[in-house]
């Protein structure tokens, strides 16, 4: 289906995407590029590349499929550049990687060549960031969200749709809008949640954390994981899906409140029946999205 494919960003997600290629199809070309090739090195000599490249000079000739998976600012540029190059085979096709949709579509919609472009976002990832991270297992079994524009014609749809599922990804296919909404509660809401309580408990763990230790389990680990992620990357999300990140954040304030009212009443007559149907409700809830 793509005989040679570049990838832009070989980082955790484009380096597993470049290992699950290589493990399907070993006779495909993967191109790969970044912001400092000599780092790309390891890749080649691993074999889950086969060329590498600076990210400023990228060779479009004979490319059958692009795959973007930079922070989604720079992914703007870079496929404004893909589709503005000359060496742009008609037939190829650009994907991206990134967590917001709706901004890099209205960026491109106007451009000769926006046909050629589908934005994509693969919905697996990790706290930890880098090629040296990526695995094959990343991809697997993961959702990939896929949203077209109104320039996409239904046969490069499919042809992106049956890349995914070759890499053994599920895929759906959906309006970006709805996407930047929904991925603003499912993806970037928890990374807040998870920013918030790692600056809340700083502010009384007072630089001592060698007295704090002993208070530091499992939970506050899994719960804080996502802090660790990359500043750069959740820069952009959040400046370009700010307004559906809002709605999201106005909702887990009223929900805290909603907890914190419930508490104080319980408090004040002695009411622990009214905390347990509290959280008996949250169990079924949550068991719906952990079956």
């Amino acid at each position: 289906m793509f005989n040679t494919v570049a990838i832009i960003g070989l980082g955790l997600i484009g380096g597993s995407i470049a290992r699950m290629l290589k493990k399907k199809n070993y006779e495909i070309v993967i191109r790969a590029y970044g912001r400092n090739p000599e780092l790309l090195q390891g890749a080649k000599e691993e074999g889950v590349v086969d060329d590498i490249g600076s990210i400023n000079k990228i060779d479009c000739s004979g490319v059958d499929l692009f795959i973007v998976a930079t922070p989604v600012l720079s992914s703007i540029d870079l496929i404004h550049s893909l589709l503005s190059s000359d060496d742009l085979k008609n037939e190829a096709l650009i994907i991206d990687a990134g967590s917001v949709k709706q901004s890099i579509i209205d960026s491109i919609i106007t451009h000769d060549k926006a046909c050629q472009f589908i934005g994509c976002h693969p919905m697996a990832g990790s706290e930890k960031s880098g090629y040296q991270y990526s695995s094959h297992s990343l991809l697997g079994n993961a959702w990939v969200i896929i949203t077209p524009h109104d320039k996409n014609n239904e046969s490069d749809i499919k042809k992106i749709e049956t890349f995914w599922k070759m890499l053994e990804c599920n895929t759906i296919i959906i309006d970006a809008q709805l996407h930047d909404a929904r991925v603003a509660y499912s993806s970037h809401l928890p990374h807040l949640a998870s920013t918030a309580l790692v600056d809340s408990f700083d502010s009384i763990a007072n630089n001592t954390y060698s007295t704090i230790e002993p208070f530091i389990g499992k939970g506050f680990r899994d719960m804080t994981r996502l802090a660790g992620g990359k500043p750069d990357m959740w820069a952009d999300i959040v400046l370009l899906n700010h307004g559906n990140i809002v709605n999201a954040l106005d909702s887990y304030i009223n929900s805290l409140l909603h907890i914190k009212s419930i508490m104080q009443q319980a408090a004040q007559t002695n009411d622990r029946t009214l905390l347990y149907k509290y959280f008996a409700t949250i169990r079924q809830k949550w068991e719906k999205y952990n079956e």
